[in-house]
């Protein structure tokens, strides 16, 4: 379908934004099934009987659906269209969340949590391309930061919901109430739902070579896979690095990843506001500058400089995803969004989720915590030398 077709009925952004809020909304559940296993993991764990070890194997597990999912996109919504993907993808995920409620063992286990990553998958692209043929060009910025803020929330709100419902009706219960939940939005979303209606492409060979013969699709990727890694690396790794190199309690270490995921919620508005006020370059250096210069300061600073830096870093972190995504929209036509967006997400997940959070932990092991971050944060400014290379990503 053409580009002028698939956004035909697109909106003022204040007009569009209760569609844009549904549209968030399958995102954040989305998300939250993802992170819940984290704060539930040591309960499941104790149940079942796995080890550590048997744990990062689900998260991997989840890890491998989630690329796969990815892939898997473009054929399904080719057959039924965007919007019914989004609906699709929330309704297997509700489905595949009270299957784990069933799992008796760790095989079983793991075969839910490979189906559960697939299942959440099959969104993103869709999810975006559904997305930004809601608004109007110009408002991509700040369509792209609500729906961003849906991770954010996320973050904060899965250790708080896990601890709730742990006392109530135990991690079986949170997963019956989170996957019932996913399952109804989804089938609210398949009748009421707006935008996207219009096919996704197969990523047969002649579109993968296409897309990926530009050097826009290899700079987005590496901004993005920098972007995760710069998001999930430090705070994988930070309580560990507050308590063995600067003396931290495990609680105070905490409560300082707590304040700065509630502080990142906001972020995202902000890299919207700048998006679309004078364009994705300048939101983009915005984050390189900022998050750079954090991360190196991470590795050296001591006492309340410390202190701001845990906290501010993350906030820094998810700047790049608003301009980022405008820039590929911008780059990309309709058809070939959802297919670029489903390209990179393994590469980023690869990256940003296992080999920078290796790094720091290879680098944490050798006594040089503080260096890891530091190298962190110089790659980030070192990719500056490559903005000149990148559309504005802003309409006219």
């Amino acid at each position: 379908m053409s580009s002028s077709s698939s956004t035909q009925h697109a909106l003022p952004f204040r007009s569009a934004l209760p569609a844009v809020l549904f549209v968030t909304s399958i995102f954040f559940c989305n998300f939250l099934s993802r992170v819940m296993f984290a704060p539930l993991m040591p309960v499941i764990q104790d149940e079942m009987g796995f080890t550590h070890a048997g744990a990062g194997q689900l998260f991997l597990a989840l890890g491998i659906g989630n690329g796969v999912g990815l892939l898997l996109s473009g054929f399904i919504s080719r057959e039924v269209d965007h919007r019914r993907t989004v609906a699709i993808s929330s309704i297997l995920v509700g489905i595949c969340v009270l299957i784990v409620t069933q799992t008796t063992g760790y095989g079983s286990l793991m075969g839910a949590m490979l189906a559960l990553g697939m299942a959440v998958g099959l969104y993103l692209p869709s999810g975006m391309a559904t997305l930004t043929s809601l608004v109007r060009n110009k408002d991509w910025g700040k369509s792209i930061a609500v729906h961003e803020l849906a991770p954010n929330v996320a973050y904060v709100a899965a250790p708080l919901l896990a601890e709730s419902l742990l006392l109530i009706a135990g991690w079986k219960g949170a997963f019956y109430l989170l996957g019932g939940a996913q399952i109804v939005l989804g089938l609210l979303f398949l009748r009421r739902g707006r935008g996207g209606e219009f096919p996704g492409m197969v990523p047969g060979p002649l579109m993968v070579a296409q897309i990926l013969r530009r050097p826009i699709f290899w700079l987005l990727m590496t901004f993005f896979a920098m972007a995760v890694g710069a998001s999930i690396g430090p705070y994988s790794m930070l309580p560990l690095y507050l308590v063995d190199a600067h003396g931290f309690t495990r609680e105070e270490a905490n409560k300082l990843l707590a304040a700065s995921r509630i502080m990142a919620c906001f972020m995202p508005f902000l890299a919207g506001w700048i998006t679309d006020k004078w364009g994705a370059k300048p939101a983009i250096l915005l984050y390189l500058v900022t998050n750079g210069v954090s991360l190196i300061l991470l590795g050296v600073a001591k006492g309340s400089l410390l202190v701001s830096l845990v906290v501010m870093q993350p906030v820094f972190s998810v700047l790049l995803f608003a301009p980022g995504f405008t820039v590929l929209a911008s780059a990309f036509p309709p058809e070939h969004r959802s297919v670029a967006i489903a390209l990179m997400g393994p590469l980023n997940a690869t990256i940003g989720m296992g080999l920078v959070p290796t790094f720091l932990g290879y680098m944490g092991d050798a006594g040089m915590f503080g260096a890891g971050f530091m190298v962190q944060g110089a790659i980030l400014l070192i990719t500056i030398l490559f903005l000149p290379i990148l559309p504005k990503g802003r309409a006219n």
